[in-house]
């Protein structure tokens, strides 16, 4: 008999289960930018110590200024412009700098920072103002081609589908290297690994280069625990309501990259009714986790390339 797998929100799996990257800066805009940070100075910390907080502080003012803010909504990272608020969806890969997520790179300073001290009955503050040249930084060019099938052929690409059709991805890429798919549920707020299979060993899914993959196929006579594949077939969660789905496919030529933190938990109901269905639900992490982990896997892991798309499920 079949095993089937439950995407929650909107997505079915049915399965035969087997199953430090260097910032990248494309030099696209540098300029020349002040930033000001004031913090207060705790009686754990020493004068050097709070002194280099608050340089980096001040640093990452003067990226955020000139390039935004990095902001993390469900299933989605954006750029927030710091004095308007407006907000642009970006696939930008981000710094790290005293853990501060930032859309550019500290190049060099201009000036020597400036350290001024404010002393108060109670506290010492401390106030730096650095001016330095920046760069913004850009994604990893997409080498790799994919998309969503409506069935196993490279002709049926598609972005619409009904309630209950089956879910295929294509994908070639022009050098030997590592894949992982994901996908996004926004009506469950979670984002589930479809690749690699859900009980395979390996951290990414190995391809070659100039090969066609058809992923989610279960080819006919494949009968070796190796080939076996996840079958997916996709379901609203409130029939009658056409629902979206974001597909993240991750691809790096540069070796593996690693995984998120995943769970299978689901809740007595749920669990109770995957298995009255013959059902079983991907791993799956929270949408805005995944988001903080693609952004981190990205700038950490090689130069790993990034497409995403969205496809719409109908009554």
């Amino acid at each position: 008999m079949k095993n089937t797998t439950q995407l929650f929100g909107t997505i079915i799996i049915n399965i035969v289960l087997f199953v430090p990257f260097t910032l990248w800066a494309q030099k696209l805009k540098e300029v020349k930018e002040t930033g000001t940070y004031k913090m207060r100075i705790e009686k754990s910390m020493s004068e050097s110590e709070a002194e280099r907080i608050c340089i980096q502080r001040a640093k990452i003012d003067a990226i955020e200024k000139a390039f935004g803010q990095t902001v993390f909504q469900g299933n989605s990272t954006y750029v927030q412009n710091k004095n308007t608020g407006s907000q642009v969806e970006t696939q930008n890969i981000f710094n790290s700098i005293s853990e501060s997520l930032v859309n550019g790179e500290w190049l060099e300073d201009i000036k020597k920072p400036v350290i001024e001290k404010e002393i108060t009955k109670d506290y010492v503050y401390i106030q730096a103002v650095v001016e330095g040249r920046i760069r913004e930084i850009r994604s990893v060019p997409i080498t790799f081609k994919s998309f969503p099938l409506s069935c196993p052929a490279a002709n049926c690409e598609q972005l619409t589908f009904k309630d209950g059709q089956d879910l295929y991805m294509y994908f070639k890429a022009p050098q030997k290297g590592h894949v992982a798919i994901f996908a996004d549920v926004p009506t469950d707020g979670k984002t589930y690994r479809l690749l690699p299979y859900k009980y395979t060993t390996s951290m990414s899914y190995e391809v070659e280069a100039d090969k066609e993959y058809i992923f989610f196929y279960n080819r006919p006579g494949s009968l070796s625990a190796a080939e076996k594949v996840d079958d997916i077939q996709l379901f609203l969660s409130k029939k009658g309501t056409s629902e979206m789905t974001k597909i993240f496919v991750l691809y790096s030529s540069e070796g593996a990259f690693g995984k998120p933190l995943l769970s299978a938990d689901r809740t007595k109901a749920e669990a109770n009714k995957l298995v009255e269905k013959n059902l079983e639900t991907p791993l799956f992490l929270e949408s805005e986790e995944f988001q903080r982990w693609l952004q981190s896997t990205r700038r950490d892991g090689g130069q790993v390339q990034l497409y995403t798309t969205s496809i719409t499920i109908n009554p």
